[in-house]
Order: C-alpha cells, then structure tokens, then sequence
C-alpha cells in the first residue's frame, strides 16, 4: 500500500507539472501570436532581454531583431520616398522657367510663320506647339501634387456656394464638349453650400469632367448630379461612354495609370490621382463605379 501510495503521488505531482507546463506554453504562444500580430499592425512590442537561455528568450530576442529589421526598412523606405518627391518637385520647378521662354518664342515665332504663310512649316511649329503643351502640363501637375503632398499649401476652406464652383468647372469643359456634341444632363439645386477650397475643388471637378468627355463617345451624354445629406454633399458624374475593365476600380487612381479600354485619348494618368489627393484633403471620399455602359465618379465633401 506505501509502494502504492509513492506511486500515486510521483503520478500526480508529474501530471501536475505536465498541467503546468502545458499551461504556460500556452501562455508564452499566445504572448508570442501578440507580439507578431503587433508587428504586423505595425505597432512597436517592447519584450526585454531574457537572461535565460531558454527557447521563449530566443524568439523573444528574434522578434525584436525583425521588428528593429522592419522599422529600418520603413524609415529607408520613407526617406526614398521623400527624397523621389523632392527631385520630382525640383525638377519640375527648375523646368518651368526655359518652359516659359518656350512658349515666348513660340509665340514669336507662330507670327514670322502667319507673315510667310508657309503650310509646312506651320505644321511643324503645331507639332512643336503640341509637345510644349503636354511638358507644361505634366510640370504644372507635378508642382500641385508636390505642394500637396508635403503640406506646402494650405487649404483655405470656407463656407461657399458649391454650384459656382461646378459651373465654373463644367465651363472649362464646354468646348472639348461641344466639338463631340456631347449632352449634358443636370440634377441639382440652383445653391448649394459646403466647405471648400473653391480652386482646388474646382480643379478636382474639372478633372473629372475632363475624364467623362474625353471618355464619352461622340454625340454622348453626362448626367451630373449634386445632392446633400445630414453628412455629405455629394457629387454624382456619370458618363455612358467606354468605362473600364472589372478590378480596375482602384486602380485608376493610381498615379500614371490608364484603363485598359484607353485607346487614342490623350492623357496622363495623373488626373485622378489629383483629384483624389485634393477631395482627401477636405477629408472627403472620391470613387469610382463602374456602369453598364459606362463609368461614374462620385465625390463625397463632409458637412462640418
């Protein structure tokens, strides 16, 4: 009955430690799914050095070398980033002045041509009138995207009619619109006010518009819609035109991208990638749906 008895208590005292142990590496593991998941959420873990040389003092020192690994590759990742923004930027401001004395002379030299009234070379100074557009263009655009993503300029938002700044962005367009007898459909009131940049808004709204004519078919039709809620004012642009391909949704946004179906429009690919850093900055939202036919662009400004 001793001998038994011994046995009984060694049985229970080794079941007891098993228990035990089982237990806190149950406890180390979910310590350990923590910390990874806190590295993943990019959430700095601070564990301390384990004197033990034991296995849970290992992975904890491992952890904290990919997290130092990690916070490395950011802070690179970042300076790179900021770096490529400021060249961009410099570049583009360094372009602006020989641009404009381009486009001087140009101009001179556009009349020297009309006095002569030589056929061939006024195709050649269109071609050259052509090009000098598209760089102006893309050195503008790098300006306003750069000061917009390093905080340069400051939105002024105040409480405006939101439909001038739609009606001065629909007349920007109303040329390229009427050379494709384009017809334009309207819902909406005749003022309306919301917070906002007026310039920077109306660029916003011009790009869109530009995308929907340029994208629309020849004698086509927009429909534009404004409406407004206890939350957002919303701004509706829907064109019956080419659209895009399924999955594309986001990635028209993306800066230099063209939709698949993008066949001889002109165009860059930076529009609504602007577009959507500017609504961002209102603390807005910008997407875009796709339709049958078609395409829409909805634009949501909160009510403050």
């Amino acid at each position: 009955m001793i001998v038994l008895g011994i046995i009984g208590g060694f049985l229970t005292g080794t079941l007891g430690m098993y228990v035990m142990q089982q237990k806190a590496r149950s406890e180390e593991l979910k310590r350990i799914s923590i910390y990874l998941q806190d590295l993943l959420g990019g959430k700095e873990i601070n564990i301390g050095a384990g004197s033990e040389e034991t296995m849970s003092s290992k992975i904890n020192y491992q952890l904290m070398r990919v997290q130092n690994v990690l916070v490395s590759q950011k802070t690179r990742a970042q300076n790179e980033k900021k770096e490529l923004q400021e060249l961009i930027s410099e570049i583009a401001h360094q372009m602006r002045t020989p641009l404009t004395n381009l486009r001087n002379y140009l101009g001179f030299l556009e009349e020297i041509i009309e006095e002569k009234k030589s056929e061939p070379e006024k195709q050649y100074l269109k071609a050259i009138q052509i090009s000098e557009e598209k760089i102006y263009f893309l050195t503008e655009h790098f300006i306003r995207i750069s000061r917009l993503e390093h905080g340069i300029i400051q939105l002024k938002k105040e409480e405006k009619d939101f439909m001038k700044t739609l009606r001065n962005a629909l007349g920007q367009v109303q040329e390229p619109a009427e050379k494709k007898k384009i017809i334009f459909q309207f819902e909406f009131p005749r003022k309306i006010e919301v917070k906002h940049d007026t310039n920077w808004i109306g660029e916003a709204i011009f790009n869109l518009l530009d995308n929907a004519v340029k994208y629309s078919n020849q004698g086509g039709k927009i429909k534009v819609t404004v409406q407004k809620d206890e939350i957002f004012l919303t701004l509706r642009i829907r064109d019956y035109g080419i659209g895009i391909e399924p999955g594309e949704e986001n990635k028209i946004f993306q800066r230099f991208y063209r939709g698949s179906r993008v066949d001889n429009q002109e165009g860059f690919g930076i529009g609504l990638y602007l577009a959507r850093e500017i609504v961002s900055k209102h603390g807005g939202i910008l997407i875009g749906k796709r339709k049958n036919p078609g395409f829409e662009m909805r634009m949501s400004l909160p009510q403050e």
